[in-house]
């Protein structure tokens, strides 16, 4: 079977020549890498072989599914690591001391709504920055520290957001700028 890779990603579908039983033996090999990777990590701790920044702070990686407007699924990672289990073998993973909570995000005809996951914190501790294209939520406090970067797909009134907080979830409502919508004249045609 002949299948095209791009950047290490399988292309399943390209071509056309491709069954059932070539993907399930793929993915077998590649479950035999992350298997590898996995104990690697788990020898490099017990044996105490853990870079500076690991032995201090968790590592935390995830990632959320959910359809999109189209219908099509969209999948958003989170955590402070970007562990690829399907690149190169021997890459180590890089630990932000900061966490990146989940988010969900969803946009309506004047509105964004925004809810982030922040639990063990206090709301004096949450600090919110919002542009006009970007929002950014930061928490540092001795035991927890997140960080989330949210870009916009609508430009949104700055002075208008609202945010509330209430057991672990931030739900913050922004304003859309109205777009200015472009005037015409109608012209008869003779």
């Amino acid at each position: 079977m002949n299948r095209k890779r791009r950047d290490d990603v399988i292309d399943w579908f390209s071509g056309g020549d491709w069954s059932i039983e070539d993907i399930f033996s793929d993915l077998d090999s590649e479950f035999k890498k992350i298997r590898k990777q996995m104990d690697g990590l788990m020898r490099d701790a017990v044996e105490g072989n853990i870079p500076d920044n690991m032995a201090k702070n968790p590592f935390v990686f995830g990632f959320s599914v959910k359809a999109g407007p189209d219908g099509f699924p969209i999948f958003e990672d989170f955590g402070n690591t970007r562990i690829r289990p399907f690149k190169n073998q021997g890459e180590k993973p890089v630990v932000d001391t900061r966490r990146e909570p989940l988010t969900d995000i969803n946009e309506m005809d004047d509105q964004i709504a925004i809810t982030v996951e922040l639990p063990g914190v206090n709301k004096e501790d949450i600090d919110i920055n919002v542009m006009e294209d970007k929002v950014e939520v930061n928490v540092k406090t001795e035991s927890r520290k997140y960080f989330k970067s949210i870009d916009l797909k609508s430009l949104v009134e700055t002075e208008s957001s609202k945010a509330t907080y209430t057991n672990g979830i931030l739900d913050l409502v922004l304003t859309k700028k109205e777009s200015e919508k472009s005037k015409g004249t109608k012209v008869q045609v003779d």
